[in-house]
């Protein structure tokens, strides 16, 4: 009998096929699995009106770069005026410096503290948290600071950006910095204090009376992801 035929590991081929195919049964396994738990949580606050809504307060970390945008810019150009002056955007390692934030909204405005939050809108023993279930959020530390705080937790599924009201606010922010001339860390810091403060409470309305509708498209896509 002729023994099987050696694989010649030099073929990139080779490795593009079998890669594809180990990546795609890791994938359809892993979304299979975070889909069926955030259809659940979406059916579980089905009926949760704008007043229930009022009563979240959602937070989220970002990360905004001095250079890089987070938004793509878009630009009308002929195939030849690929390289040309205008038709580039700079670039720089690591985005020229970064600066990480942190934010909270509820329906009345924006902070970035959440217990002097909760005092401030007079919100106590009635409110929920909403965080991004981020490794660090989910620490035995802070889940038992949070419970001796009282402060109750609005479970969500990891990983769906799209079920939370704060997520569009980060790229209202980066459009407004586009307009902006930054070229340091402590510029991009100015900038995003600025920006921050300015946010009115009407937009973060906005953003927390649109979580009913969210849910209402995520449960007819069946738990996938929604564009928000």
């Amino acid at each position: 009998m002729c023994p099987e035929p050696l694989v010649d590991l030099r073929n990139p081929e080779w490795f593009r096929r079998t890669y594809a195919e180990l990546l795609n049964v890791v994938q359809n396994s892993k979304w299979f699995c975070m889909t069926n738990t955030k259809l659940a949580k979406c059916l579980a606050h089905f009926n949760w009106t704008i007043n229930d809504w009022k009563r979240v307060i959602f937070s989220n970390e970002t990360t905004f770069y001095v250079i890089k945008r987070k938004n793509k810019v878009k630009i009308w150009r002929t195939k030849d005026e690929q390289w040309k002056e205008g038709c580039m955007e700079v670039a720089a390692i690591g985005g020229g410096g970064r600066v990480n934030f942190w934010g909270a909204i509820a329906s009345e405005g924006t902070d970035n503290y959440l217990i002097p939050k909760v005092h401030l809108y007079q919100m106590e023993n009635d409110f929920f948290y909403q965080h991004d279930n981020a490794r660090y959020h989910v620490s035995r530390q802070v889940q038992t600071k949070l419970h001796e705080l009282g402060i109750k937790l609005s479970e969500w599924s990891a990983k769906s950006p799209d079920l939370n009201a704060i997520k569009h606010l980060w790229s209202i922010i980066d459009d407004k910095l586009k307009s902006r001339s930054i070229s340091s860390v402590n510029e991009l810091t100015e900038a995003l204090s600025t920006e921050w403060l300015s946010i009115k409470p009407e937009l973060c309305y906005e953003l927390v009376f649109t979580m009913s509708k969210k849910i209402q498209k995520c449960i007819a896509n069946n738990g996938k992801y929604i564009h928000y």
